[in-house]
């Protein structure tokens, strides 16, 4: 089985998405958004941008998953979550 791990990151949309548009060849797509620490407690980080973040990726969620996917999230290093999440796809 062909399986393509599609990582969002700040492209959150569904239509005119050339990552997904190219993992559509897939036999299986696992799209997949982490949540890194620097995110949720860096500089840039506040209620209001965690808030609209949190809504994106339920919007993101719906449209993946009327599309016969559903978002998969993870939090911690990005490396690390996306070799766990590769082991697991197999």
């Amino acid at each position: 089985m062909n399986v393509a791990l599609l990582l969002f990151t700040r492209d959150l949309r569904v239509c005119d998405n050339p990552a997904l548009h190219a993992a559509a060849s897939a036999d299986r797509i696992v799209p997949v958004f982490v949540f890194e620490d620097r995110m949720l407690r860096g500089p840039l980080a506040s209620a209001n941008r965690s808030a609209f973040l949190l809504e994106s990726l339920a919007d993101l969620d719906h449209s993946l998953r009327a599309r016969g996917a559903a978002l998969v999230w993870r939090r911690g290093d990005l490396g690390a979550a996306l070799v766990d999440l590769i082991r697991r796809s197999r």
